[in-house]
This record gives C-alpha cells, sequence and structure tokens, in this order.
C-alpha cells in the first residue's frame, strides 16, 4: 500500500497524535483497516488480480487519509519544521501524484501480460516480491506515444477538448475552493456551507459530463440488441447466463430488465465448483437466456450441460460484425412431462418391413408437456437405443401438427442439439434426446400432436418406422393448449 501512496507513511507519525489525543477514533480506524485486510489476506488472490496496486484495500484510503492528516499539518500547516517541513511533505506528495500519473499513462494490460510471459504461474509470489516485476518499474518500459490511453487523448487526432475542458474546470474549482479554504481561516459556516455546495456541484458537473460523454463509448451495439429483446420476450421466472466477463460493463449500461444475471467465465470443461452454480439456477429459474462468448456451444462447458440436460427454445444471431449469438433454454421442468413408452423401431426405408430384427434404431419412450398455453412452450424428451452401427449421421425432425395434420412449428437437427451424431452410437446404447418448442402467442388453442421422425439430411429420405406399411414418422401426444 505504502509503495503505491508514499504520502501514507505520514500515517504512522499521525497515529502517535491520534494516540495521545483522540484514542477511540483511532481505535475504530485501525479496527477498519484490519478488518479489510484480515478478510481479503485469506483469499487465495488477497491483491485484487487485473489491477494497479491492491484494488481490494482501497476502501482503507479513506481511514489511513485521516490518520495521516495531523502529520501533514505538522510538515506543512504550524510550520514548526520550517522548510524542511515543506520539502518533506511535497516529495511524498509529488512521488504519490507521480504514481498515479505512471499508472495512468499506459493500459496496464500491457504489464499484465508481460508479467505472463515472465512469470508462471501469472500471479505467482516473485511477482510481489522482486522488485524487477513491479509494475511501477514494468510500466516506464511501457509508456509510448501509441499506448498512452487518456479520456481527453486520441492519438493521432490531437486533444480531445471536451473532456479536456470539463477535467480542467474540474481541477480548476477544486483548486480555487481549496486556496480560498486555507486563506480564510476566519470564516462563517455560511462560508463554509456555500465552499461545500460549489464544490459538490462542480464534482457533478464533472462527472456527469464525462459519464454523458462516454456512455455510447461503454455501449456495445450488438449487446444492446441482446438486452432489447431480453426486455420484451423475458419473463418473470427468467435468468440470464453472461459468459463474456470482459462485457459485464457493456451490458450493464443497456440492459434495464429485472432478470438476474449471472456472470460467468466460459469454460471448454466445466469444474467441480461449477455443478452447485448449475444446480442453484435451475432450482430457481424455469428458463434461462445464454450470451455466450466465440466459443461455438459444443466446445462449451455451460452449453454442453445445458444441451444434454435441458431444452434448447432457440438460438439465434443478432445483427453485427461478431454475430452475438442469444440462446434460451427451458430449464427441466421433470415434474411438467408426462412419460409414455412406444418402442417404435425405425429402419432402412428402402427395404423390407421394419421390425426388431432389421431396425437400426428404437425409440424405446417420451414425455411431453401434456397442456401449454399459446405463448408458452412444448418440451419432448426421446429416448432412442441404438439396435445396431449406422453409417450415416441421421437427423431428427419434430413437427408440431393441428387436428387436419398440417405442419405448424418444428425443430430439425442431429439428436442431442448436434452433440450427438447418430453415428457414434454403439449398439444397446440409450440416447436421451430433448426438444423444446416455443409456441406462437396466436396459436389457436385445441388440439394438437407430435411428429417424429428421422431423415438423411443429403437426400431428404426419412428413416422407415414399424407403425405400419409406408410409414416414415410416428405421432406423439397429445398436447392441449389451452
Amino acid at each position: 500500500m505504502i509503495w503505491y501512496n508514499p504520502i501514507l507513511l505520514l500515517a504512522i507519525p499521525g497515529a502517535f497524535w491520534f494516540w495521545r489525543r483522540q484514542r477511540r477514533i483511532l481505535f475504530l480506524m485501525l479496527a477498519l483497516i484490519i478488518v479489510f485486510f484480515a478478510v481479503y489476506a485469506r483469499w487465495y488472490m488477497w491483491h485484487g488480480g487485473y489491477s494497479w496496486g491492491a484494488r481490494f484495500i482501497v476502501p482503507t484510503l479513506p481511514f489511513l487519509t485521516l490518520l495521516a492528516a495531523p502529520a501533514w499539518h505538522a510538515l506543512i500547516g504550524d510550520r514548526k519544521l520550517g522548510w524542511l517541513g515543506v520539502v518533506i511533505g511535497a516529495a511524498l506528495a509529488l512521488a504519490s501524484f507521480a504514481v498515479q500519473i505512471l499508472g495512468l499513462l499506459a493500459p496496464y494490460n500491457l504489464v499484465q501480460d508481460r508479467l505472463a510471459e515472465l512469470v508462471a504461474p501469472l500471479f505467482a509470489d516473485v511477482t510481489f516480491t522482486q522488485w524487477q516485476y513491479s509494475p511501477l518499474v514494468m510500466q516506464w518500459q511501457m509508456i509510448q506515444p501509441a499506448t498512452i490511453h487518456l479520456a481527453w487523448w486520441r492519438g493521432a487526432a490531437g486533444v480531445d477538448w471536451l473532456p479536456m475542458a470539463v477535467a480542467l474546470a474540474g481541477v480548476g474549482v477544486g483548486t480555487f475552493l481549496l486556496v480560498q479554504q486555507l486563506r480564510n481561516s476566519q470564516r462563517s459556516d455560511s462560508d463554509d456551507r456555500l465552499r461545500n455546495w460549489l464544490y459538490t456541484a462542480a464534482l457533478l458537473l464533472l462527472t456527469t459530463g464525462l459519464l454523458t460523454y462516454y456512455y455510447t463509448a461503454r455501449t456495445d451495439p450488438e449487446l444492446r440488441l441482446v438486452a432489447g429483446r431480453l426486455e420484451q420476450e423475458a419473463r418473470a421466472h427468467d435468468s440470464v447466463l453472461l459468459l463474456r466477463p470482459e462485457m459485464t460493463q457493456h451490458f450493464a449500461n443497456v440492459y434495464r430488465g429485472a432478470l438476474p444475471v449471472y456472470g460467468l467465465f466460459q469454460r471448454n470443461e466445466l469444474r467441480e465448483e461449477d455443478t452447485p452454480v448449475l444446480a442453484h439456477i435451475r432450482s430457481h429459474h424455469e428458463r434461462l437466456w445464454v450470451i455466450p462468448n466465440y466459443l461455438p456451444p459444443d466446445q462449451s462447458g455451460w452449453e454442453r450441460a445445458l444441451r444434454s440436460e435441458d431444452f434448447l427454445l432457440s438460438d439465434d444471431r443478432v445483427s453485427g460484425p461478431s454475430q452475438q449469438r442469444l440462446a434460451l433454454y427451458a430449464l427441466a421442468p421433470a415434474a411438467e412431462l408426462v412419460e409414455s413408452g412406444v418402442g417404435t423401431v425405425f429402419g432402412d426405408p428402402a427395404g423390407a418391413a421394419v421390425s426388431e430384427a432389421n431396425g437400426w434404431i428404437r425409440l424405446n419412450g417420451y414425455a411431453l408437456t401434456p397442456t401449454a398455453a399459446p405463448g408458452g412452450q412444448v418440451l419432448l424428451t426421446l429416448l432412442w437405443e441404438s439396435l445396431q452401427p449406422v453409417t450415416t449421421d441421421y437427423q431428427v425432425f419434430v413437427h408440431l401438427l393441428d387436428a387436419q395434420g398440417n405442419k405448424l412449428l418444428q425443430r430439425d437437427g442431429q439428436p442431442v442439439v448436434w452433440l450427438r451424431p447418430t453415428t457414434t452410437w454403439q449398439p444397446g446404447e440409450l440416447i436421451v434426446d430433448r426438444y423444446g418448442l416455443l409456441l406462437p402467442p396466436t396459436l389457436p388453442t385445441g388440439r394438437y400432436t407430435l411428429a417424429v421422425g428421422l431423415y438423411d439430411p443429403v437426400t431428404g429420405q426419412r428413416l422407415a418406422v414399424s407403425a405400419g406399411p409406408a410409414s416414415y414418422a410416428i405421432e406423439l401426444g397429445p398436447v392441449q393448449v389451452e
């Protein structure tokens, strides 16, 4: 802490002043400081990770500053030490100021990337104990015209005068009020209140100006589209899984809904500690909107788990350069599903009548939601059994049919949402395959059925079924929409 704030050395003699005159205040400040240090010292990343200094103990700065106040007053205020006190105080202040300016002149990620190249693991103990790994030293190597990122600096484009003017205005007003306060020791309470209000107004102006000016810069247009869709289509018991931690602030800037948002790191494989997190989401929410990063679903540990155990309702891309995906899952409401046995066998469409003896795949059973509402959802679970190896990756179709047999909705794709192609099935293996259909809000009430079958995506030819001659699908249900 002292390394990044040399002026806080004054807290040591200042603590002795409080010990003699305001001991209870000293105990209170020390207790608050110790609580922060004790709590975060036990965490594996006590320093806060990706940060300029130990960011988790930044909240202790006001208390340390208050402890330093008597020593600062002794150096600068009462002039007992004469010019020596001024020199010492100015040196500490300038050193502290220089450290902060050094941290602002170049993005800290440059230092972080260099540390990752030099030391493994990234936050090894030596990075905190050996001076050559200190960001205060390494930051000097990163300062170049191309790496200086300031709010009012645009590189080759020059100065951005609006934030520059706002910042200078804030500094100017603050300096003026501070000088007036130091010069006018004999002042009335009304003068103090006026100065405080003026200073507060200046800070509000500075903050509002910068936040308003840079709001659009911190807003990703694709996430704005995602947020808009969530606000239109989400339901009360939904939740959001944001797998792009670096875009958390962007999403917070644009999302105005009230859904719980779980911000998690994308993983190729889920870890043991991820299991209770997923279990918590399933137990507290009915549907989950997933905002993934660039990984395709089959390489995402989170989405593989969801596609294997829950029901994919939609998977779309919003317009934009990165084509951000937005997927919606129904979270396995097993209590609402009605199970039924089938035993239908699928086989060669060009061969003899399909039976157990010559069949390829058997549908052992299914479960579906027996009732739904317009704008609701129908969930279907299929239990397949492989009877013999197949050499074609057949796809499953699920069609919602009205009473006249007209197709109203459909879902097509390889089993388990493209995670288990039929060529990977082993004889005797059971495959649990889940599908979800979002019903249009305008769907008329009535009785519906689901047609299920397998087909070759290259030729379009469906597999024959044992339900009867020239049968290429089996109807499941009914589903009552009411």
